[in-house]
């Protein structure tokens, strides 16, 4: 009898245990089990790695100016060239000495420093050879990635402070069976590749260290236990017990009766 009632039980307590519940799949969640994350971090600016792309572009009255620290090219070609990250005539790779070759001046340090720095630190240069200008420097490869069960794809950052939730949205939300108390974010820093691993139904996650996007991040989202059973809610999960129990019963009774001498 124990060992019926064992087959009966178990196969329903795991998946019941997988079946999707409104905890498992809600946002902003607060109480037992749910995490809570420091609300001390504020939105930092990106600070420049190795291997990003930097597009200069120089404004000024006089053509010849333009066409000297735009690396040859004129005004209006400039326009039309724009800040396509594809155009590699107004970018500036980050070399892994930290440094940008821009014309006539040489090596600049980048690295680390904002692109409002380098703007400034750009403009504190030309000033000494240009005595009318402007300058206008972007970060080229301001873009993101998704894996896992929010699709798959790379996404460019439409404005300074782009939102973990936001960035979902972007590539279409979380699936259902998506792990939503596991998120992961690999992000390149100074001092190597890390990984943030956060719960992001928690509504703590608001101006915590995982709120913020930043340009090459890869957010991958792990699929939850119940996509290996197929089990998205309580009917699908009585369908399912309520068939493996008549096969698993079946067998049993086949197993005891030719068992028997």
């Amino acid at each position: 009898m124990k060992s019926k009632l064992l087959l009966f039980f178990l196969p329903l307590l795991f998946l019941l245990s997988a079946c999707m519940t409104t905890k498992r799949l809600n946002y902003l969640q607060t109480g037992p089990g749910i995490p809570q994350y420091a609300d001390s971090v504020e939105y930092e600016d990106y600070k420049l790695q190795k291997g990003d792309y930097l597009y200069i572009r120089i404004y000024s009255p006089n053509p010849e100016d333009i066409a000297t620290y735009n690396g040859g090219i004129s005004s209006s070609q400039a326009a039309q060239i724009g800040d396509n990250a594809n155009a590699r005539l107004l970018l500036y790779l980050v070399a892994e000495d930290g440094t940008i070759n821009y014309p006539y001046v040489g090596k600049l340090h980048v690295l680390n420093k904002t692109t409002r720095e380098v703007k400034f630190l750009l403009e504190d240069v030309l000033r000494e050879s240009i005595s009318a200008f402007s300058v206008d420097v972007k970060l080229s490869n301001r873009s993101f990635s998704v894996l896992g069960e929010s699709g798959s794809g790379r996404y460019s950052i439409p404005k300074e402070k782009l939102t973990i939730f936001q960035a979902l949205a972007m590539s279409g939300d979380m699936s259902l069976y998506a792990k939503r108390s596991k998120i992961q974010i690999i992000r390149q820093t100074e001092h190597g590749t890390v990984v943030k691993t956060f719960d992001l139904r928690s509504k703590s996650i608001i101006n915590s260290e995982f709120y913020y996007i930043q340009p090459n991040d890869v957010i991958y989202v792990p699929f939850d236990n119940a996509k290996f059973f197929g089990v998205s809610h309580f009917t699908g999960a009585m369908s399912l017990v309520i068939s493996t129990l008549s096969l698993g019963w079946f067998v049993y009774e086949l197993i005891m009766r030719f068992s028997k001498p």
